[in-house]
C-alpha cells in the first residue's frame, strides 16, 4: 500500500455526465479505498489550482502532493450530449499503476463535461444579468428551467444561472442547448427555441466577466407558469398500468408500455398532454394509438427502439422537453374506438440514482367527428448499407403530390449517425421552398415540430428528403468504436431515413386519392427496396 495518493472529484449534481458516472465514482470509491488511496471533494480553489475546468474531471497527486494524472474518469462521453459503453478505465489504470509502484502511463486526458463557472472582475461589466440576460432565459429557457419544470435545476434567478454561467455559455454555444436542432427557414415552427448568434455571444461575455447581476430591480418579472394540466381539468387520464424501474447504473433504456385505454364508446381526442413521472430520467416520448391491440402480444412492456414493434393505427404525437399540451388543428381529432389500446415508446436515461417512473397522458376530447382528415406523407428508405468509415452517406427520397394539402407539422427521423437533414418542397413552376434543415442531427433531441401558420402546397408539388450519414470515427456520435458497417433496422446500432410531413387535404374528398397515392408509394417501396448483403 502507499500512503499519500489524492483524487480530487469534481462533480456537479447540475451536470447529467456527473449523474450518469455516481455509479462508477461509488464503485472507484469502494475498490480503492481500501488500499490507501484517498478521495476529497474538489472546489473551485482546487480547481484553480489543479487546472481542473469541467466536471466531470479528476486530479490525482501523488505522495508528494504533484499531480501525476488529469482528466476524466473514462471514455463514455466523448462529446458534450454524447454517451457510450466506456472502452477506456483511465482513473483506474491511473490508480493501479500508482499503486504498483510505477508511473501513470497518459499523465493528461480530454475530460468532456459541463464547465466550471469561475469568479472574475465584474467591474466595467457590459453584461447583466438583469440587463440582457435574463430576458433571453426567461423567453427560451425558463419553461424547462424552473421550479417544478422538467429540467435538472431552475435558472430564473441571478443565484441560479451566475454559478452556471460558463456552463450555459458552453452549452448553447454547442448549441446543445436549449434542444432545438432546426434552423430558421421559410416557415416558422410554433415555440421555437433556437437562439440567435447575437444571444450566444451574450452569454459568453456575461460568463467571461464573471457573471455580473446588475440593478435587480431592472430584471424583468419571471414569466408565469401555470402548474398541473396547461389546458385544465382533461376529460381522461392514462396512467401506465405499472412503474418502470429505472437503476442508476442502466444503459438508456427505450421501452414500450401497452396501455389499456378502456373507452366505453368511441371518443375524439382533440388535445392531449403527456406528463412524465420523474422527469429527471424521462428523455422524451412517443405516443401510438393500437387499434387492433397488436402490441400486446409482446408483453405489457418490452424493449423498443425505432419502430414500435406493431403498425399503429394513428398516432397522438409525442413529448419532448419543453412541449406541454397539444391541440389538433381546427376542425380535426384522432379517433380512439373502444377497446382501443394505448403504446407508450418512452426513452429513459440513468440520472444517477435508482428510481421509478410512472407518466401519465391527459385526453381532452370533442364531441363532433373530425370534419377534416389529417394525413402524413412519409418518406424514407430502406436501402441503407453504410461502410464503416463512411463520411457522407447520402439517402434521398421523392414524392409527388397528386392534391392540394395544407402542411401543419414535420417529424424527421434518424438513429445516431445522421448528420444533417433537409426537407424541401418543388413547386409546380419550380420555386423551392424549405420545409426543414437540421444541420446537426442529434438522436437524443428528436421533436415534433409544428408550423407556426399551417401553408398550403398545390398538387404537383414534389416532397423532397435529403439524409446525410457520418460512419465514421470523426463522428463523435457513432456509437460504434471503432465505426462498423450499419444497414437500415430498428435496433439502436441500425440506422433509418424517414421524414414524416403532417397534411391535411384541402378539400376532404381528395383524402381518398391522396390515400391511394400513399399506398402506391409503400407499395413500390417495397419492390425497389435492395436485399442487404450478409453483414
Amino acid at each position: 500500500m502507499i500512503a499519500g495518493i489524492t483524487v480530487y472529484l469534481f462533480l456537479s449534481t447540475a451536470c447529467p455526465l456527473s449523474n450518469r458516472l455516481q455509479p462508477e465514482i461509488a464503485r472507484i470509491q469502494a475498490d480503492y479505498t481500501p488500499r490507501g488511496i484517498r478521495f476529497a471533494k474538489g472546489d473551485a480553489a482546487a480547481a484553480r489550482k489543479f487546472g481542473a475546468r469541467v466536471t466531470p474531471q479528476v486530479v490525482v497527486t501523488g505522495p508528494n502532493g504533484r499531480v501525476v494524472y488529469r482528466g476524466r474518469i473514462d471514455d463514455r462521453s466523448p462529446a458534450l450530449g454524447v454517451y457510450r459503453e466506456p472502452s477506456k478505465h483511465d482513473l483506474r489504470d491511473a490508480l493501479d499503476a500508482l499503486l504498483a509502484g510505477g508511473t501513470v502511463a497518459v499523465a493528461e486526458t480530454p475530460a468532456v463535461g459541463c464547465a466550471i463557472q469561475f469568479d472574475a472582475p465584474k467591474q466595467n461589466a457590459t453584461i447583466t444579468f438583469s440587463k440582457q440576460i435574463a430576458p433571453v432565459l426567461f423567453r427560451n429557457c425558463a419553461g424547462c428551467h424552473r421550479a417544478n419544470g422538467t429540467a435538472p435545476f431552475a435558472l430564473t434567478t441571478h443565484a441560479d444561472a451566475a454559478p452556471r454561467a460558463s456552463a450555459i455559455a458552453q452549452v448553447t454555444r454547442a448549441r446543445l442547448m436549449p434542444p432545438w436542432k432546426a434552423e430558421p427557414g421559410a416557415h416558422a415552427f410554433r415555440g421555437a427555441m433556437r437562439l440567435t448568434d447575437a444571444e450566444i455571444r451574450l452569454f459568453e461575455q456575461w460568463a467571461k466577466e464573471g457573471a455580473p447581476e446588475g440593478d435587480p430591480a431592472a430584471t424583468p418579472p419571471v414569466p408565469a407558469f401555470r402548474d398541473g394540466w396547461q389546458l385544465g381539468e382533461p376529460d381522461m387520464v392514462i396512467r401506465m398500468p405499472k412503474p418502470i424501474r429505472v437503476s442508476a447504473s442502466s444503459p438508456d433504456l427505450y421501452t414500450c408500455i401497452v396501455v389499456p385505454v378502456n373507452l366505453p364508446a368511441d371518443r375524439y381526442v382533440r388535445a392531449y398532454e403527456f406528463r412524465p413521472g420523474d422527469k429527471r430520467v424521462v428523455h422524451h416520448a412517443i405516443l401510438f394509438v393500437d387499434g387492433l391491440r397488436a402490441a400486446r402480444k409482446n408483453g405489457e412492456t418490452y424493449p423498443c427502439f425505432g419502430v414500435p414493434g406493431f403498425l399503429p393505427s394513428a398516432a397522438l404525437g409525442g413529448w419532448t422537453p419543453g412541449f406541454t399540451a397539444t391541440e389538433y388543428p381546427p376542425k380535426t381529432a384522432v379517433a380512439l374506438r373502444k377497446g382501443t389500446d394505448l403504446v407508450m415508446q418512452v426513452h429513459y436515461h440513468p440520472a444517477g440514482t435508482d428510481t421509478e417512473d410512472r407518466s401519465e397522458v391527459a385526453l381532452y376530447f370533442t364531441p363532433d367527428p373530425p370534419q377534416r382528415r389529417m394525413m402524413e406523407i412519409a418518406l424514407g428508405s430502406r436501402n441503407i448499407d453504410i461502410a464503416a468509415g463512411e463520411r457522407r452517406y447520402l439517402v434521398r427520397d421523392r414524392f409527388e403530390l397528386p392534391v392540394d394539402v395544407e402542411v401543419t407539422g414535420i417529424i424527421p427521423h434518424a438513429h445516431y449517425i445522421c448528420r444533417e437533414m433537409t426537407g424541401r418542397a418543388t413547386l409546380p413552376g419550380g420555386r423551392r421552398v424549405e420545409l426543414i434543415r437540421v444541420r446537426d442531427w442529434d438522436f437524443n433531441w428528436q421533436r415534433h415540430y409544428h408550423y407556426e401558420k399551417p401553408f398550403v402546397l398545390p398538387a404537383g408539388t414534389r416532397l423532397e428528403m435529403d439524409f446525410v450519414y457520418d460512419n465514421s470515427a470523426a463522428n463523435p456520435r457513432n456509437p460504434s468504436s471503432p465505426p462498423k458497417r450499419v444497414q437500415w433496422g430498428p435496433d439502436s446500432g441500425d440506422e433509418m431515413a424517414g421524414l414524416h410531413v403532417q397534411v391535411i387535404p384541402v378539400r376532404n374528398e381528395d383524402a381518398t386519392e391522396l390515400g391511394q397515392a400513399l399506398w402506391g408509394k409503400i407499395m413500390r417501396g417495397i419492390r425497389e427496396t435492395r436485399p442487404a448483403p450478409p453483414r
